[in-house]
């Protein structure tokens, strides 16, 4: 079960217990050097949780958000990173969206926007839901129209992003297999983690009304990397992927059209490690 994570009022004592101080920063996490062990990152993004750099009061605007993984169980863009100026990220509602959830946290928060397909930017007060934090912001869109959207951060250091939705159309169940068994009429093996540059297969679930379905894997942050050689539909109605994982660390994007021909999205929120040739 995917949860989200969140640093709150022990967040600081973690920090000065790294950095040998003795009480509490008011300017956490916006500080010189490591704000945020990075076991709390590897721990959320390697389960498909979500870290936030939450201030004690913060906490109290944040409950429409702490059960998005049930209201909007599926995730259209995920990425993590550093950030040093701005950057947009660009990402498809489908036709069968009824709910958008934006969450994002930054370190050095400068303004965190989302923007219609239009160009307009959703301003305070034009959103179900709507928490402007001092490290982040936390957005709910109800009916939103089908197109084109973007995030933009502003600021510096750690990042974290994520958009979720309520629709029919998700990306599901995905596992490994040990191709000597793949073949095999039984089901074959299966293992949590990836290879690393090696071939290697993947079956994944996708449910909902779709076509020209596709795959791609990305780094961390959102950045496009291979796209697996193949990827046929079973009977089971999985798709079977093969490809290379030529990075140590990537998500897995499902592409395509929903029953209206509209383009949509989803991204596994699991950031997978991919294990060493042995």
């Amino acid at each position: 079960m995917r949860r989200i994570g969140f640093v709150l009022s022990i967040a600081p004592l973690a920090l000065l217990a790294q950095t040998g101080q003795e009480g509490p920063r008011a300017e956490w996490p916006c500080v010189p050097g490591r704000a945020v062990d990075p076991a709390y990152v590897e721990t959320s993004e390697s389960t498909g949780g979500q870290l936030f750099l939450f201030q004690k009061n913060d906490f109290a605007k944040a409950g429409p958000f702490l059960t998005a993984s049930y209201t909007h169980p599926q995730t259209v863009l995920r990425g993590v990173g550093t950030l040093s100026g701005s950057r947009d990220f660009e990402f498809a509602v489908d036709s069968t969206v009824k709910s958008v959830i934006l969450m994002a946290s930054l370190q050095c928060n400068a303004g965190i926007a989302l923007f219609r397909p239009s160009g307009s930017e959703i301003a305070p007060g034009g959103s179900a839901q709507d928490a402007d934090l001092k490290t982040g912001r936390l957005l709910q869109i109800d009916d939103p129209e089908p197109g084109q959207w973007k995030v933009r951060l502003a600021g510096t250091g750690l990042y974290v992003l994520s958009v979720q939705v309520n629709s029919s159309i998700g990306i599901h169940n995905v596992r490994f297999l040990d191709r000597s068994t793949a073949e095999q009429p039984a089901s074959p093996a299966s293992r949590q983690q990836p290879l690393l540059q090696l071939p290697d297969l993947a079956e994944i679930s996708v449910s909902g009304e779709v076509t020209n379905v596709s795959f791609q894997l990305i780094g961390p942050s959102g950045a496009p990397l291979a796209r697996p050689e193949s990827a046929e539909l079973q009977d089971s109605g999985a798709y079977r992927l093969s490809f290379t994982a030529l990075a140590e660390r990537f998500r897995i994007v499902v592409t395509g059209l929903d029953a209206s021909a509209r383009p949509f999205q989803r991204t596994y929120p699991v950031l997978f490690r991919a294990r060493p040739p042995q």
